[in-house]
């Protein structure tokens, strides 16, 4: 009997020793997992809606060299910055003009800021210009549908509405408004479908081959410089600095010219 409980006892003793080994073994080999700006992961963007093409071409460059994926939230700017300040998550934000990234600088959401592109309105119309629409005046004549963004929501509208008001001509072209669209795109629709005879929208959105183009005169049009920004409560404040560098970067302004933006700095627009 105690001959067989030495032996129970010795192995019970093999087995522990065995099984501490093991353990010290596994732990020395394993390095400890990668977290925040040491891993690829992902990162969160809150980018306006006129600016989805080439910030989606980004996203495919930006990932293959980095590992790093982007997930855009894409939406009117006054809308982003909404939600940036509801739920106060996420890396980036890109919105179409300079002012709600200052808006948000203000409520300490921003840490820093790169100047990119410009945004610079421009009157679209149907193929052909069939209402013969040519300056900014047209816009108030009588029976003229006019398609604008919402002057409360997306950079596109509030632009549209300042640069009206500056001419003195807001009130009379709300009169001719058929439709004050939440997205740049949405006013696309209108103009692709003949529901408007010309929309306000930006330039880099025109397509030649489904409508016309009316310039603005730069004394009378809106043109700024577009910035992108990291956010101050971003877990990833490296990958976000990382993002905004290639956004900013010449590889990521030759996107955006691919796509019909004019990009920071530019002699065309050096006093704006």
């Amino acid at each position: 009997m105690k001959k067989h409980n030495l032996l129970v006892g010795a192995v019970v003793v093999l087995l522990m020793a065995l099984l501490v080994s093991g353990c010290t073994n596994a732990g020395s080999n394993v390095n400890p997992p990668l977290t925040g700006d040491e891993a690829g992961g992902s990162l969160l963007v809150y980018c306006g809606a006129g600016l989805r093409e080439p910030m989606d071409e980004i996203a495919e460059v930006f990932s293959e060299k980095e590992g790093i994926s982007i997930d855009y939230t894409y939406g009117g700017s006054a809308q982003l910055l909404s939600q940036i300040e509801l739920v106060q998550k996420g890396d980036a934000y890109m919105p179409g003009a300079k002012s709600y990234i200052d808006s948000a600088a203000k409520k300490g959401f921003i840490d820093q800021s790169a100047p990119t592109v410009y945004h610079v309105l421009a009157i679209v119309t149907g193929k052909g210009n069939p209402k013969n629409i040519q300056t900014l005046e047209d816009l108030t004549r009588e029976g003229i549908r006019v398609a604008i963004g919402e002057p409360t929501g997306p950079a596109v509208g509030t632009a549209a509405k300042s640069m009206l008001e500056k001419d003195g001509l807001w009130e009379d072209v709300e009169k001719n408004c058929v439709v004050k669209s939440g997205t740049v795109n949405e006013l696309l629709v209108y103009i692709s479908m003949d529901q408007a005879d010309a929309a306000i929208i930006w330039e880099d959105l025109f397509n030649p081959e489904t409508m016309e183009k009316v310039d603005i005169p730069i004394d009378k049009g809106f043109i700024k410089v577009i910035p992108i920004g990291t956010l101050s409560f971003s877990e990833n404040p490296g990958n976000a600095e990382k993002f905004m560098n290639f956004v900013s970067s010449d590889e990521g302004k030759a996107i955006f010219e691919k796509h019909g933006f004019e990009t920071y700095p530019s002699e065309k627009y050096e006093s704006m």
